[in-house]
C-alpha cells in the first residue's frame, strides 16, 4: 500500500507540472494574443484617424464647391437680368426709330407736297440747289 501512495503522489505532481506547463503556455498564448489585437487596434485606430481626416478635407471642398456654385448662380442670374433689360431698351428703341422713320417720311411727303403747291419766282431755280435741297440740307436730312 506504501509503494501504491508513492506512485499517486508521483502521479499527481506529474499532473501538476503538466497544468502548470499548460497554464503556462496558454498564459503565454494570450499574452501574444494581445499583443496582437493591441497592434491590430493601434492599426485600426491610426487608419480612422485617416479616414476623419479625409473627411474633414472632403467636407471642406464640398463647402468651398457649394460656395462657388452659389456665386456662379448668382453671376448668371444677374447677367440674364442683364440681358433681359438689354433685350427691352433694344425693342423700346427698335420702336423708337421705327416711329421716327415712319415721322420723318410723312414729313417728306407733306414737304413734297407744299412744294408742288408753291410758286417760286423763277430765278430761285437758276442755281443748281433747289428749295428742296436746301430744307433737307439746313434741317440735317
Amino acid at each position: 500500500a506504501v509503494v501504491s501512495t508513492q506512485s499517486t503522489g508521483g502521479q499527481r505532481k506529474q499532473e501538476q507540472i503538466i497544468s502548470i506547463e499548460r497554464s503556462s503556455k496558454e498564459r503565454d498564448s494570450l499574452k501574444s494574443q494581445q499583443k496582437t489585437d493591441g497592434e491590430v487596434a493601434q492599426k485600426l485606430a491610426f487608419e480612422l484617424d485617416e479616414l476623419r481626416k479625409q473627411s474633414g478635407l472632403l467636407n471642406s471642398r464640398h463647402d468651398s464647391m457649394v460656395r462657388s456654385l452659389r456665386a456662379e448662380t448668382k453671376i448668371k442670374m444677374d447677367l440674364f437680368s442683364a440681358l433681359g433689360d438689354a433685350r427691352r431698351q433694344t425693342e423700346e428703341l427698335s420702336h423708337k426709330l421705327e416711329l421716327k422713320s415712319k415721322e420723318h417720311e410723312l414729313l417728306k411727303q407733306r414737304f413734297a407736297e407744299a412744294m408742288a403747291v408753291s410758286t417760286f419766282p423763277t430765278s430761285s431755280f437758276v442755281t443748281s440747289t433747289t428749295a428742296s435741297d436746301t430744307f433737307y440740307s439746313a434741317n440735317g436730312f
